[in-house]
């Protein structure tokens, strides 16, 4: 029963977020915060995509980019991967790089990301890659890499600023693939 009550707060919760009334809306993003589950991340990019008003989408991105649960970080690149609209996924992108989550284990999924999107888009994720962490696992590492061969034989010679942006994706790649490779050396 308690759960049922729970689902309920929720639903109304993202409903008032929908909302035009910036104050309803911010407030019930407070109340979600308290409460919501890691399910809800979908629904609030959706509510994202819709909302017109600036203050609450800017809300929206700072709730999702301050979940603490690892377990956000395949939700939010799977939803990313997903979006269609270049603007919304530049701006989901800053979700990774505001995020104090490990997306190490997505390096190939951003890798993707990158080729297979804008030249913004190329350059938010070697900004999210430089960034990481890692280490990085090796399956991670040549999933990469054939994400940015299949790129580098078909790429367009006149996309100048995102080839540029892919080439340093790459670099970046070959420096910790051959890291991997020393190591493996040692043992």
């Amino acid at each position: 029963m308690a759960e049922k009550m729970a689902t309920i707060k929720q639903a109304k919760n993202l409903k008032e977020l929908n909302s035009e009334n910036q104050e309803s809306a911010l407030s019930a993003l407070k109340l979600l915060e308290t409460d919501g589950k890691l399910a809800l991340i979908s629904e609030l990019f959706e509510i994202y995509r819709t909302q017109k008003n600036t203050e609450v989408k800017k809300k929206i991105l700072e709730f999702v980019s301050n979940i603490q649960k690892q377990e956000a970080a395949a939700e939010i690149i799977r939803l990313i991967e997903k979006e269609e609209n270049p603007i919304s996924k530049q701006e989901f992108l800053a979700v990774i790089w505001n995020s104090k989550l490990d997306f190490s284990a997505h390096l190939a999924d951003i890798v993707s990301i990158a080729v297979h999107g804008d030249f913004m888009q190329a350059l938010d994720c070697l900004t999210i890659i430089e960034n990481m962490p890692g280490p990085f696992e090796e399956h991670q590492l040549l999933e990469s890499q054939l994400y940015l061969k299949d790129y580098l034989d078909n790429r367009n010679e006149g996309e100048t600023q995102k080839n540029h942006f892919v080439s340093e994706i790459a670099l970046y790649i070959k420096e910790q693939n051959e890291g991997i490779d020393a190591d493996l050396l040692f043992e």
